[in-house]
């Protein structure tokens, strides 16, 4: 609600300012894609670090496991990606 609301408000003049509702459209889907990413990839990561620190300082490991490097690649590429997109 806190991100969404203003958007709407966006979309909504942009809808009302306009023949075509290209930019409201284009403003609902760039802004909630954003949202998406940033409000889980954000979070992720940073549970990621924290966790992944927590496991190598009690185990005394030097390196992050391969599931964690699997899976940040895997964001960071998607993210990419969605750059590309857009």
């Amino acid at each position: 609600m806190g991100t969404s609301l203003p958007d709407t408000f966006a979309s909504r003049i942009a809808a009302q300012k306009e023949k075509t509702a290209d930019n409201a459209i284009g403003n609902v889907t760039g802004s909630n894609s954003v949202n998406v990413f940033l409000g889980l990839g954000l979070p992720w990561a940073l549970a990621s670090c924290y966790w992944s620190w927590k496991v190598m300082k009690k185990k005394k490991m030097n390196s992050v496991p391969s599931k964690l490097k699997f899976a940040f690649y895997l964001n960071r590429d998607c993210h990419l990606q969605l750059e590309l997109v857009i």
